[in-house]
C-alpha cells in the first residue's frame, strides 16, 4: 500500500506539483520500503505528477522549513543527511553550519554539507527545467525554451543561486531583450517563459502587473477572396489541393505536415488532428480534435487519394520522397509570386528582397488559419465550436479573431444609416 515518505518522521521528503493550475506541495509515495518517482499523494490519492521539483521539510524552533532538492535521486540521501544535522543540533554536537564542516563530520560519523550545498544555481536549474521540457513537451517548445533561457537568460543573469533571483533581475532581463532589438510581444514571451521556469522551481510569482511589456493587439491578417482566387489560378492541381486544404481545416502548419489518410473521415467529412509517434508528432495541447470539412474539399480529396494509390498510413501532403514535407511555405510563397500578390516592399530576415523573389512576409501558412477563423465567425459559427476547432485551451485565444469580422448584418444596418447617406452625398 502507498504511504507518505518520511525520514525517521522528523524530515519528509515532498513535491511541488502543479493541481488544478496552482502548485501546492505534496508528500511523495513510498511503496516496499522505495521512493516511487513521480508520484505524490493529492487528496489522499496516489497520482502521476513527473513536474515541479523535490524539496526536504521539516520543523526547527517551531517553524516549518524547507529546502529544494536538486535531482531525485538526491532525496533520500538529503534526507537522511538533514535528520542528522538535526540530531547533532539537539544533542548539542552542532549548534549552527560550520564554516569548517568536516570538523563535524569527524565528530557525528557523517557528512554535514556546506552551507550552499542544499542551494540550486542557475545553471543547473536551467539543465534540469530544459530536461523536463524536452522530455515531456514538443520540440518547438523545447528549442523555444532553450532560446530564452539558455541563449538570454543565462547570458543576462549575474546571480548564482536560483533562490536570488529577484523582480529586479527580471526587469534587467527585460531592457536586454529591449536593448537587442527584441519586439514587446516577443519580450513578454520570454518573461513567460522564465517565470514558468522559476515557478517550477518552487519559486513566487515575481513580476508586478505593470512591469509586463505593453503592446497593440492587431487583428489578425487574413486572405481576402480575391488574394485566394488569384492563388488558385496560378497554383498546379495538387498546389490547389494544399491551399484549399489550409483554408478549410484551419490546420496549423505542422498539423497539415503530419496528416495521414488515415486522418480523413471520409464518411463523416471530418479531418482529424492525431498522435503520429513514428514522426515524434503529438497535437498542441495534446489534445486530439475533428473538424468537419466542406464537400466540395472531401471530393478533392477522395480523387488525390485514389490517383496516388495511397494507404491509410500515407501522408496526405508528403515530399518527393514519401516524407514529411517542411517546404509547404516555399510552395505557397511562390504561388503567390507567381499569381504578383507580393507586396513588393518587404525584406527577409536573410536580406531577400520581396520585390525580387518568392519572399514576401505577408505570405504565410498561419494567415489560412486566420481567415479559416474570421471567415467562420462572420458565417455565424458560434466561438466556442470554433475554439474547438481550432483547438485552443482557452476561448480569450478565439476571442482575438471577433476584432477582425463584419457581421453580414452589421454592414447592412450602416449602409442603410445616416452615415452612409451623408457619404453619398453629392453636393
Amino acid at each position: 500500500m502507498a504511504r507518505a515518505r518520511t525520514y525517521a518522521d522528523r524530515v519528509n521528503i515532498i513535491k511541488m506539483v502543479k493541481v488544478d493550475d496552482k502548485w501546492p506541495f505534496a508528500p511523495v509515495v513510498e511503496r516496499k520500503g522505495k521512493i516511487v518517482r513521480d508520484h505524490v499523494l493529492v487528496n489522499g490519492k496516489d497520482e502521476h505528477h513527473p513536474e515541479g521539483r523535490y524539496y526536504l521539510e521539516w520543523y526547527e524552533g517551531g517553524k516549518k522549513r524547507r529546502q529544494p532538492i536538486a535531482m531525485f535521486e538526491e532525496a533520500v540521501p538529503a534526507a537522511r543527511t538533514k535528520f542528522l544535522e538535526l540530531q547533532a543540533r539537539k544533542a548539542g554536537i552542532l549548534v549552527a553550519l560550520p564554516a569548517q564542516p568536516a570538523a563535524v563530520a569527524e565528530t557525528i560519523g557523517v557528512e554535514i554539507p556546506a552551507p550552499d550545498e542544499g542551494r540550486l544555481k542557475v545553471a543547473a536549474a536551467v539543465d534540469s527545467y530544459m530536461d523536463f521540457i524536452q522530455k515531456q513537451r514538443s520540440l518547438r517548445t523545447f528549442r523555444t525554451y532553450r532560446v530564452a533561457l539558455r541563449n538570454y537568460f543565462i547570458n543576462c543573469c549575474k546571480r548564482t543561486y536560483l533562490d536570488e533571483v529577484t523582480r529586479e533581475d527580471l526587469l534587467k532581463f527585460s531592457n536586454f531583450l529591449f536593448d537587442r532589438g527584441l519586439e514587446a510581444r516577443s519580450v513578454k514571451d520570454k518573461l513567460i517563459t522564465i517565470a514558468t521556469f522559476l515557478k517550477w522551481h518552487g519559486g513566487r510569482k515575481l513580476l508586478e502587473r505593470n512591469d509586463w511589456p505593453r503592446y497593440t493587439e492587431t487583428i489578425r491578417p487574413v486572405y481576402e477572396t480575391e488574394e485566394i482566387q488569384a492563388m488558385l489560378r496560378h497554383a498546379t492541381p495538387v498546389e490547389a489541393i494544399l491551399i484549399k486544404f489550409f483554408l478549410a481545416s484551419g490546420f496549423r502548419n505542422r498539423e497539415a505536415r503530419f496528416t495521414v489518410w488515415h486522418d480523413i473521415d471520409f464518411r463523416n467529412s471530418l479531418a482529424r488532428v492525431t498522435a503520429k509517434p513514428l514522426w515524434k508528432f503529438s497535437p498542441k495541447n495534446h489534445e486530439e480534435r475533428a473538424i468537419p470539412l466542406p464537400e466540395s474539399m472531401m471530393e478533392l480529396l477522395v480523387q488525390l487519394k485514389e490517383e496516388r494509390k495511397a494507404a491509410a498510413a500515407d501522408l496526405v501532403f508528403p515530399n518527393t520522397l514519401g516524407k514529411p514535407d517542411t517546404l509547404h511555405i516555399e510552395i505557397i510563397k511562390k504561388v503567390a509570386w507567381r499569381a504578383k500578390l507580393n507586396c513588393g516592399q518587404c525584406v527577409s530576415e536573410r536580406g531577400f528582397k520581396c520585390a525580387e523573389g518568392p519572399y514576401c512576409e505577408r505570405v504565410f501558412l498561419h494567415k489560412f488559419r486566420h481567415t479559416f477563423a474570421t471567415q467562420h465567425l462572420r458565417d455565424g459559427i458560434d466561438i466556442v465550436t470554433l475554439k474547438d476547432w481550432l483547438g485552443h485551451r482557452d476561448i480569450q485565444s478565439t476571442m482575438v479573431y471577433l476584432k477582425g469580422i463584419r457581421s453580414k448584418d452589421a454592414l447592412a444596418k450602416v449602409n442603410a444609416g445616416e452615415v452612409a447617406s451623408l457619404t453619398s452625398f453629392v453636393a
